[in-house]
């Protein structure tokens, strides 16, 4: 498959290209602002290394001269936001996984980081608050995986979309900007794979783009190999996205990697 870029619409064979085809996309742009940007990535697990490396060294160009407290994060910080990877891969089970994640997640631990104030997406998924009399925070991810086994052991099968995660909560989320970016997270079953979707109300392609991307992929496959199945498709849904660099170091950077990796249509 070729990965292209047509106006807002990114389809893309592997996750590097997915993030590279966006911020085409978006270089493309007046502003290199705009709204309802879609990336579709066929294969989420794959990366290309010339292309993260280049993502990290944006990063690294765009932090120079700032204050340590207004850094872009590194790829893994950011994706460490979404997916804690080193634990998954001591933890195969989500139920254990989030447990000691919920263990961690309170304001002398993970929260106690200043970037974590309000929260991570990852406690949103293993610890989404609930405010019924009684009602103890809610393992959404140890629950769509239950559910996703229970019906796909059953004789009828699993649905194709019924697996919802919630990031966005109304009561927690009153403040008009920061966390959460990220929205809502849903699991589909097509062709014997497992797809996953992620809405973002707002995404930085420079500051946050790549480890976003890379923790929204790692956790979809943590959820298809605890319920035995392929990996499909990530889709992207970017109500507003912006490309937060320097246009002329953007385009010195990145421009023959998009010659290079990208089609046009």
């Amino acid at each position: 498959m070729t990965s292209f870029v047509s106006g807002r619409y990114v389809e893309a064979s592997n996750l590097s290209e997915g993030w590279l085809g966006a911020t085409g996309a978006l270089y493309a742009i007046d502003g290199m602002t705009t709204v309802h940007l879609l990336v579709r990535i066929a294969e989420p697990t794959l990366e290309v290394p010339e292309i993260r490396t280049a993502a990290e060294v944006l990063i690294g160009h765009e932090n120079e001269g700032r204050l340590e407290e207004d850094e872009m994060p590194v790829v893994e910080t950011t994706r460490n936001t979404i997916f804690p990877a080193a634990w998954a891969r001591r933890m195969p089970e989500p139920r254990q996984l989030a447990d000691h994640y919920r263990g961690l997640y309170g304001k002398e631990g993970l929260r106690a980081v200043r970037q974590n104030g309000r929260g991570t997406y990852f406690g949103r998924v293993v610890a989404y608050p609930r405010f019924g009399e009684g009602e103890k925070p809610a393992d959404q991810l140890s629950n769509t995986v239950e559910k996703l086994r229970r019906e796909l052991a059953a004789a009828g099968g699993a649905k194709g979309a019924r697996y919802e995660i919630n990031v966005y909560n109304e009561r927690c989320d009153t403040s008009p900007r920061g966390f959460p970016c990220l929205a809502h997270l849903s699991v589909h079953l097509n062709g014997g794979k497992l797809h996953f979707q992620a809405i973002y109300r707002y995404e930085y392609l420079c500051a946050r783009g790549y480890g976003n991307f890379l923790g929204l992929a790692e956790l979809q496959a943590y959820i298809a190999a605890a319920v035995g199945l392929p990996v499909g498709e990530l889709l992207l849904t970017i109500g507003h996205a912006k490309l937060d660099s320097k246009k002329g170091l953007t385009g010195e950077l990145l421009a023959p990697l998009w010659a290079r990796y990208l089609g046009s249509s």
